[in-house]
């Protein structure tokens, strides 16, 4: 008997992904926390962006509900945030106001930076959030407007999935049930084009009270292929992780972290940090 495949939802064309994704984070902003808040590695993240940023400030992309910028610019360093969302932006800065040293500046914009003015020791993107660029230009858009953005020896910090083995076996699989408890269940079903590079994602989440739904297109990229770009924009490699407490990345990792870094003159550098060889 022929196993049956869950209802989806219909999806929409890519000329529509930005604001289906902006549609998405509106519309989970208030649950966001709750469903991927809390990350075991959080501790190590913290440590790892405020090494690098030294005196600051600091400019996250994707800033979401500041699950990252809140408690770092708790540290003493100056936080700007941009994200697309304005219902996660609200999340945010309610979530400040009641959090002690916070300081963190929000902008309502997308991974392109057009218009984010400032010069910052320190610009991340972390979460696979490049991934969820409209095309391979807004890509490489990001990194030449990071390179524009950065002090002299500043560095830009990339964080996302790596497309091994276990995350093309994922795919493979075509659909993944991540919750099934008392509040609802949850599933992502993947449409994967290892040509282009891209995975067509729908999430399904079914709460007690209604059906949410949508769908995205992430474009992603191999750690050589980022170095590539960062290259092309300017940027000088200067490490790979596969998480921020610093493990070596190779190729049963399941994450990376890519760390580029602005020349300076003068050998100066805007924070500290060790380097992989790879």
């Amino acid at each position: 008997m022929a196993t049956q495949r869950p209802p989806v939802c219909r999806t929409k064309p890519d000329g529509q992904a930005r604001d289906g994704m902006n549609r998405f984070y509106d519309d989970i902003a208030a649950d966001y926390d709750r469903l991927w808040g809390d990350q075991e590695y959080a501790a190590d993240e913290l440590a790892f962006l405020r090494d690098l940023a030294g005196s600051g400030p600091a400019l996250e992309v994707g800033v979401g509900t500041g699950r990252v910028a809140i408690p770092l610019s708790g540290t003493g360093l100056r936080v700007v945030g941009v994200d697309p969302s304005p219902g996660m932006l609200a999340v945010l800065a309610a979530k400040a106001d009641n959090a002690e040293r916070a300081n963190v500046e929000v902008l309502v914009n997308d991974l392109r930076l057009t218009g984010v003015r400032g010069t910052y020791t320190l610009i991340y993107c972390v979460f696979h959030t490049f991934f969820y660029a409209d095309s391979r230009a807004d890509q490489k858009r990001f990194l030449e407007r990071a390179r524009d953005l950065l002090a002299p020896g500043g560095r830009v910090v990339v964080e996302a999935y790596h497309a091994g083995a276990s995350r093309l076996a994922r795919w493979a699989d075509g659909i993944r049930l991540t919750e099934v408890s008392p509040e609802g269940c949850e599933y992502e079903i993947y449409r994967h084009d290892g040509e282009a590079q891209t995975v067509h994602v729908t999430w399904v989440r079914c709460d007690r009270e209604r059906l949410r739904c949508s769908s995205w297109t992430e474009r992603y990229v191999t750690p050589g292929q980022l170095d590539d770009l960062a290259t092309q924009a300017g940027l000088v490699s200067d490490q790979r992780w596969s998480t921020f407490g610093r493990a070596p990345f190779d190729a049963n990792a399941r994450r990376f972290v890519a760390v580029y870094r602005l020349p300076s003159a003068g050998g100066a550098q805007a924070g500290g940090g060790r380097e992989q060889r790879r």
